[in-house]
């Protein structure tokens, strides 16, 4: 089965539990299309600006990913209070101790949307993969955006998972690591939990 990853990104000023009432219809109609798995994760410093709220990564058969998208994924939109980013589909392209079947993992994260400078997307991952190299770091998933334009914002998401304190350093490695190598668009960045599920039942990390 080949899989595609689907990235959404919300902004809001909501409080955890009344985003997740409108978040739930929101993302059970989504499941009904074919989705396999979602798992939405929260910025666990809110107050900042620099990263989303919260983001859903969604896991699709292909095949039930064009049928629902045909002609790619919206840029933008808003539910109410809740602003809505369709990052685009991607592919999982390395990863260590990522299992994306397995449902919500109990440790901290990181979570990278960057834009990389033409023919620098080799240089990046290897930036990447030697950056998580770092003590701190449980496991890490590294996406591509899919050779069908869904979007044009971003061509690379990254997930690291992080050991208890070490979320800071991990996002100080990765902008030093990506500094290099990205476009002057910005770097979106943050520290994260995983705090939602949907899906088919999978055993748990």
């Amino acid at each position: 089965m080949s899989s595609l990853v689907q990235f959404v990104c919300f902004t809001t000023v909501l409080p955890q539990e009344e985003f997740l009432v409108a978040w739930e219809p929101f993302a059970t109609g989504f499941l009904s299309r074919g989705i396999e798995r979602i798992v939405l994760s929260e910025n666990t410093e809110r107050t900042t600006e620099a990263a989303f709220d919260y983001v859903s990564r969604n896991l699709w058969d292909e095949k039930r990913f064009e049928r629902a998208f045909p002609h790619g994924v919206r840029g933008s939109g808003g539910l109410g209070p809740i602003g809505v980013l369709q990052a685009g589909g991607f592919r999982l392209t390395e990863s260590s101790n990522v299992d994306l079947a397995v449902g919500q993992r109990h440790d901290a994260k990181v979570i990278a949307f960057l834009m990389t400078r033409t023919g620098l997307r080799d240089k990046t991952r290897a930036a990447i993969r030697s950056g998580c190299q770092h003590p701190g770091v449980t496991a890490s998933a590294i996406y591509l955006k899919d050779g069908d334009a869904r979007t044009d914002r971003f061509d690379m998401v990254i997930e690291i998972y992080c050991r208890e304190g070490s979320t800071d350093e991990i996002i100080d490695m990765l902008r030093v690591a990506t500094a290099p190598h990205v476009t002057a668009a910005p770097v979106i960045m943050g520290a994260y939990l995983e705090v939602a599920e949907m899906g088919v039942e999978a055993k748990r990390a």
